[in-house]
């Protein structure tokens, strides 16, 4: 039993699990699972439920009153261009952002990090969704790219993502999300960098996180 947990250690570089941020990062035999649980992003799909919430009741309160305001042929015309227009569009994008505040909210998904490459898998509500994985030798960047940027009280926070590009396939592969700051998108980075055991990619790729940090010193 020692000598395994030597060996996973040894392999993996991480022998208990730990926590990054909203981020559950626990061992593997031969590499790592980073865990993006749900409601990590519960501020970000709040705002868009409220928004959506706003836009319904809007929508529905135009409808409404469009509808009791026909008594002519002419009025009734009106209404219906006007609810066109305006009203059922508006109704519409509020059911929209209520279904992607629910899907941020509600989604999760674990990547599997090993030499051998990148494994995802996707999940709404506990169930699977979506899989994907990537060889170890077909990624040729990962890079980092700004999700969201707000304003609080204790000042302005960015957030990142992290996708990994691959030579076989244009579409490149979400392996991060809700990454605050600067500082834990490279700690992130790095860990997967590491444990695919391939150190070339540390230079390559886009950064957004680092362009921000040079900007602000240049600055």
């Amino acid at each position: 039993m020692g000598e395994s947990g030597e060996g996973r250690q040894s392999e993996s570089g991480i022998d208990i699990p730990r926590t990054i941020g909203a981020i559950h990062v626990a061992p593997l035999a031969s590499g790592i699972a980073l865990i993006f649980p749900a409601l990590r992003a519960a501020g970000s799909a709040l705002m868009l439920a409220l928004f959506g919430v706003a836009c319904s009741i809007i929508g529905l309160a135009a409808i409404a009153g469009l509808v009791r305001s026909g008594d002519t042929a002419a009025a009734s015309m009106l209404a219906l261009a006007f609810a066109g227009v305006f009203a059922l569009p508006l109704l519409l994008l509020g059911q929209l952002f209520i279904v992607i505040a629910v899907w941020t909210a509600a989604n999760s998904f674990c990547v599997e990090v090993t030499s051998g490459g990148l494994n995802v898998v996707r999940n709404l509500f506990g169930y699977t969704v979506a899989r994907r994985a990537v060889a170890g030798d077909d990624i040729t960047a990962i890079d980092s790219r700004m999700a969201a940027r707000y304003v609080g009280a204790f000042g302005p926070a960015r957030y990142y993502r992290l996708v990994a590009r691959s030579r076989n396939s244009p579409r490149p592969l979400l392996i991060a999300d809700s990454l605050r700051g600067p500082a834990m998108t490279e700690e992130i980075r790095q860990l997967v960098i590491g444990q695919l055991a391939r150190p070339a990619l540390a230079a390559a790729g886009v950064h957004a996180h680092l362009e921000k940090e040079e900007a602000h010193d240049s600055g």
